[in-house]
């Protein structure tokens, strides 16, 4: 009898891919994909461990999963966080029926479906985009961050693998591919000697069905003019990027470990501006271990000067095993304080970039439904940047559509279809 399987997917898009692979590889095994765990014979939770509220979210969810699990189904965990604490999850929770590292995930494969051992699939679980994974782990070692001790160095997909992976994508009715890796800009120099992003890039763009290209996690330190030049000419990438800076003070940015510096930064902001309707998103750490209060107050200045349309902010978190945890830490009401500060700063940037857009067109890939279509622009990445509702007859999840926004909804925009002009598969 096929077994049914239902899995959840914790914390990045990156584990994302590897639980779509995961899925994907059971059903073409021949089992059953369920949607609800209560239905399933087997539950497989891939964890993120990154930092200290992801364990939170991975142990809740093994509590919950085991609570309502039916008599008889298996439980298991896999991924970032067995990585990184399997003994203290060992302890909590006994009942889980097998631990799998991320070394581990054939191994976990094999144990449920003896004869997908082998086998490469994929099944999206998103509607119209797809994350294209070219890379994995990260070399760069900055002071806080755990990935390293994790996934370890940075690691390229070859060239090849990932051409077919998104031909196979796109035959499924993916039309705009999200280029992501830990350090999305070093891809190839492992494999190759050299970075071969750009020609990735190039050879990505010539599948006739790929709409939309967009890159993610693009470093400071390893984006170069190549791929800001292929950005502005090549049509089919997204005139967006995310970069993250973490600070814009050198010597914090010294402190962090990552071996850029203010003016790396401004040099890079100020050729992407070339670009017509460049839209840049990056992501900010406040009160990291020494930061003084005019460090903080000079990156809530830079940011308050209006180079990014897109700000991810977190607070920073003590990690055990990292060079960061041993420095002089700053007070938890320190950092909730100006958590909360650059959280105002941030919405009233958003607010102010999104009431812009109103009155504007732009095209509009429609990826869910609730009560009125949900989509994002080029100059919006899906999940992690504003949404666009959308008022409009006949959509369908997938379809790229011209819409005219007419307003703006706490952190989303509102839109209107324009009717004929729709793409679709």
């Amino acid at each position: 009898m096929p077994k049914r399987v239902n899995l959840i997917s914790l914390g990045c898009p990156k584990n994302l891919v590897d639980s779509e692979k995961m899925l994907g590889t059971l059903g073409a095994a021949g089992n059953i994909v369920c949607a609800r765990p209560q239905d399933s014979d087997i539950i497989i939770i891939n964890t993120c461990g990154f930092v200290t509220p992801a364990l939170e979210e991975t142990e809740e969810t093994i509590a919950q999963v085991l609570k309502d699990a039916n008599n008889g189904t298996k439980v298991y965990v896999v991924g970032c966080a067995v990585n990184r604490y399997a003994d203290t999850l060992k302890t909590k929770f006994p009942a889980v029926s097998g631990w799998f590292t991320l070394e581990d995930e054939a191994k976990l494969i094999a144990s449920i479906e003896t004869k997908a051992a082998g086998m490469d699939s994929r099944l999206p679980t998103t509607h119209g985009y797809a994350y294209l994974k070219i890379s994995d782990g990260c070399s760069n070692d900055c002071s806080y961050c755990t990935i390293p001790s994790i996934k370890g160095p940075h690691h390229s997909t070859d060239f090849n693998e990932i051409i077919k992976e998104a031909f196979e994508l796109v035959e499924l009715g993916i039309r705009e591919l999200i280029v992501i890796g830990q350090d999305t800009t070093r891809y190839g120099s492992d494999l190759y000697g050299r970075p071969r992003l750009r020609e990735l890039l190039r050879e990505l763009s010539q599948i006739p069905k790929v709409e939309w290209l967009r890159i993610m996690y693009a470093h400071p330190k390893t984006i170069d003019q190549g791929i800001i030049e292929e950005i502005a000419l090549n049509k089919k990438i997204c005139k967006y990027i995310d970069l993250p800076i973490q600070h814009i003070n050198d010597r914090l940015l010294s402190v962090m470990n990552r071996k850029t510096s203010r003016d790396d930064i401004e040099n890079i902001l100020a050729r992407l501006k070339t670009i017509d309707d460049m839209s840049i998103r990056t992501t900010i750490i406040v009160g990291f271990p020494t930061e003084t209060d005019d460090e903080f107050n000079e990156l809530m200045d830079f940011l308050g000067e209006g180079h990014f349309d897109w700000v991810g902010i977190f607070p920073y978190y003590r990690e055990q095993g990292t060079p960061a945890a041993e420095l002089r830490q700053i007070p938890k009401e320190v950092i909730e304080r100006r958590y909360a500060e650059a959280v105002s700063l941030q919405q009233r940037i958003i607010n102010k970039k999104n009431q812009s857009r109103i009155g504007s067109r732009l095209e509009v890939l429609v990826s869910s439904r609730e009560q009125v279509f949900i989509g994002h622009a080029k100059c919006t990445a899906p999940e992690i940047d504003s949404q666009i509702l959308i008022t409009g007859e006949g959509l369908k999840l997938g379809g790229i559509y011209e819409v005219q926004i007419t307003g703006t909804k706490d952190y989303d925009m509102l839109g209107e279809q324009v009717l004929n002009k729709a793409k679709e598969q």
